[in-house]
């Protein structure tokens, strides 16, 4: 007999992968509003039309053993009812006239699709190697809502990163960085690249304790720390206001310091890649390198719901930052057993998260922290 949670996981993906074929098919019509410039120079047209196809397929298989075996039926039909609207659409046969030119404003929908399979993929298959909780599903509690974090995030990565770049750029023209430019670009590529990582996450660390120390930082902070199983997914619940803080500040002195592009470049994915993977559900561990490096063990203490510990380990690549301010706690061999919200769980709908923030919330939840 096949678990009613397995069947209700497969309409959700058969609705997901319809909704994403239907976008994707847009994608082909419009693409210079619906994809990434800079990422168009990277992949070829004709391995998206091949993962186009490949979801559509799957989304028809998924949707029609979901209603035949008794999954949710209204998700299993939307993903069946827009897999036929791609196809009506074109599917992957849409032909693209001419060369694409760049929008004004562009919603990264290329990106969501790509980054995605691969990110799904490689880190689904981490987590088979050395899992932290072995009975942890792959569709766990609280999946649906990270997915929708993930996506509306990523499309919305052409605002995001003009919005992000805001502060940096203001304070880079407000001040004459040429001498320091011409110092730290002229840095060896490696050095640069470590430098950013270093400068970038002491930013991050003090941005994510002022989260946790005041009302109203902690208002949407507390949306990543709402997440009770965690997983690769995990990462994702992050408040669009929380992102813009967060990332908008640790930019600045990434910018103001004059490094180059070329450094940048690579500590961007390598920064997403962190990212996600501290949120793992592994038990790897990695001896005295865990000092040096952020871990899953150390970030999952983050994710406590004992305040005492919360209010640890702020730093998403560097631990020795904890170390250095007291913040740091990772026993050898011990994990926390429970995850989210002292106060109790705030939905499971991203339009929930979203506006959580601007509701009246308990004492508890507005009492952020009690550290210094």
């Amino acid at each position: 007999m096949i678990p009613v949670s397995f069947l209700r996981g497969l309409s959700y993906i058969s609705a997901f992968l319809g909704v994403m074929s239907v976008l994707g098919v847009l994608a082909f019509h419009f693409p210079e509003y619906l994809t990434t410039p800079r990422l168009r120079e990277v992949y070829d047209v004709s391995q998206v039309r091949l993962l186009l196809h490949v979801g559509l397929l799957a989304s028809t298989l998924v949707g029609f053993i979901a209603l035949l075996c008794g999954g949710i039926k209204r998700y299993a039909l939307l993903g069946m009812c827009c897999t036929l609207l791609a196809w009506i659409g074109g599917g992957p046969n849409v032909t693209i006239e001419g060369p694409v030119r760049t929008a004004s404003f562009y919603i990264s929908l290329d990106w969501v699709l790509i980054d995605l399979i691969l990110i799904a993929t490689l880190f689904m298959s981490i987590e088979r190697v050395a899992r932290l909780k072995p009975d942890q599903p792959v569709l766990r509690a609280g999946w649906c809502v990270d997915l929708t974090h993930y996506v509306v995030n990523h499309l919305a990565n052409g605002g995001l990163i003009y919005l992000i770049s805001l502060p940096a750029n203001t304070v880079r023209d407000a001040l004459d960085i040429n001498n320091i430019a011409q110092l730290t670009s002229g840095l060896p590529l490696l050095i640069q690249v470590l430098l950013i990582m270093a400068v970038t996450d002491l930013t991050q660390y003090w941005v994510r304790r002022a989260s946790h120390r005041i009302p109203l930082l902690w208002r949407f902070h507390r949306i990543d720390h709402s997440v009770t199983v965690i997983d690769w997914l995990a990462g994702s619940r992050l408040h669009v206001i929380d992102i813009l803080i967060t990332r908008s500040l640790s930019m600045i002195p990434m910018v103001v310091l004059g490094f180059s592009n070329e450094a940048i470049n690579i500590y961007l994915p390598i920064l997403a890649l962190q990212s996600v993977f501290i949120h793992c559900n592994i038990n790897y561990p990695l001896g005295r390198l865990a000092k040096i490096l952020a871990t899953p063990q150390f970030h999952h203490w983050h994710h406590t719901k004992d305040r005492t510990y919360r209010d640890r380990n702020f730093s998403v690549t560097f631990p020795f930052w904890d170390l250095l301010f007291g913040s740091y706690h990772c026993p050898k061999d011990e994990s926390p057993s429970d995850y989210g919200l002292e106060e109790g769980p705030i939905g499971e709908l991203y339009v929930t998260h979203l506006v959580s923030p601007f509701r009246a919330i308990p004492d508890a939840a507005q009492n952020a922290s009690h550290i210094g």
